[in-house]
């Protein structure tokens, strides 16, 4: 480039990051007009972009969501090397230091920005629960305790009618499975304004086995990735749970109530199975919060194969356990606090109350022992 246009190009610059920082500061003004969101993005924006994402990369064999997250990791050691050389070195002209620096804030602006505008302004929406029109959220102790162990009936069944060929079956059935779930609620999906994206198995599942990851929605690419090493048990749930993300379910409490009764309703035994053993592990864990006596009676009631189970998966994440979990923990638990979900990771078990008001709406609450 020639050194005139590279004074023009530098000139114009600031101007831009101040342009992305007032867009940022509006994205993050809209938390507060979830109904504006609501009409304009989420019913009218996102479904053209979640369309466009999707024709570019459902054909792709491979993950291009992983591709980018390797370039983007990749590049922070760059990053941070070169404000380390900034910052050390004085012979470097103030001009260059400038440039960069500015280069560094125009990269992180526009992903920022992109990051919302594909995707991300759903956590601003109108919350499901009203979309869906629950509103009976208070509930006693005593029906959390009789769902909780309908929920554990329900999972001790259904672990007994899995057939040996279905803990060998392809991740590939598995996700088209659930995600046939997804399209089978009209309350849930609608075909002529939403549409769902190819579940693909994470090609780094190794990887992120260390940030206890069991799946993860790429905004940038519309693309729904599953940890393929998880036991096979949790792939349906947590395929669905993406999936909601992908159709617009920002908040990860909606996306486990939306995973729960989509993969519930399967006429699959292991997608069933999938989500009764995690709401039974969602219920248990309110249920020890209130009740010591009743978490024991309760538990006991679990059976040997759906404990075994539990046994499993714990063993599983166990043997990654380590400072790379904890830190990335911390992180998403900020992450969710900064998108309108001040429980941070507390906010999964919100699934309960959606849960509790989807059931007392349909009449499905267990009647009183």
């Amino acid at each position: 480039m020639h050194r005139r246009d590279q004074k023009n190009s530098f000139k114009t610059k600031p101007g831009l990051a101040i342009a992305l920082f007032g867009i940022i500061l509006l994205i993050f003004s809209l938390k507060n007009y979830p109904e504006t969101v609501e009409f304009y993005y989420s019913r009218l924006v996102y479904p053209l972009i979640s369309k466009g994402l999707q024709f570019l990369f459902n054909r792709l064999p491979f993950s291009a969501g992983d591709i980018l997250y390797v370039l983007i990791v990749l590049t922070i050691p760059a990053l941070i090397y070169q404000l380390i050389k900034l910052s050390l070195n004085k012979s470097i002209h103030k001009g260059n230091r400038r440039r960069i620096i500015l280069n560094i804030i125009l990269g992180f602006e526009t992903a920022l920005v992109l990051f919302y505008l594909f995707w991300a302004l759903n956590y601003f929406r109108v919350p499901a629960a009203e979309r869906l029109h629950l509103s009976r959220f208070k509930y006693t102790n005593e029906e959390l305790f009789q769902l909780t162990s309908a929920f554990i009936d329900s999972a001790n069944t259904l672990r007994v009618k899995i057939k040996p060929a279905q803990w060998e079956q392809s991740s590939d059935k598995i996700y088209t499975e659930s995600a046939g779930s997804i399209r089978a609620l009209p309350e849930i999906y609608n075909p002529d304004n939403q549409s769902a994206p190819e579940i693909k198995s994470s090609a780094f599942s190794w990887l992120i086995n260390y940030f206890g990851t069991a799946g993860y929605f790429n905004p940038f690419t519309g693309e729904a990735q599953i940890n393929s090493e998880i036991p096979v048990y949790l792939k349906p749930f947590v395929a669905c749970h993406e999936m909601a993300h992908a159709i617009g379910y920002g908040r990860e409490d909606e996306a486990n109530f939306i995973g729960f009764i989509s993969a519930g309703k399967s006429s699959d035994p292991m997608l069933r199975y999938s989500a009764y053993y995690l709401a039974v592990q969602e219920f248990m864990r309110e249920t020890a919060r209130v009740d010591t006596v009743m978490f024991a009676t309760l538990k006991s009631k679990i059976s040997g194969p759906f404990m075994s189970d539990l046994k499993h998966e714990k063993a599983f994440w166990e043997q990654y356990r380590g400072a790379l979990r904890r830190f990335s923990s911390i992180f998403y638990d900020q992450y969710l606090k900064a998108n309108k979900q001040p429980e941070g990771l507390q906010n999964y078990n919100r699934m309960i109350i959606l849960t509790m008001a989807y059931y007392k709406k349909r009449g499905l609450l267990p009647p009183p022992d």
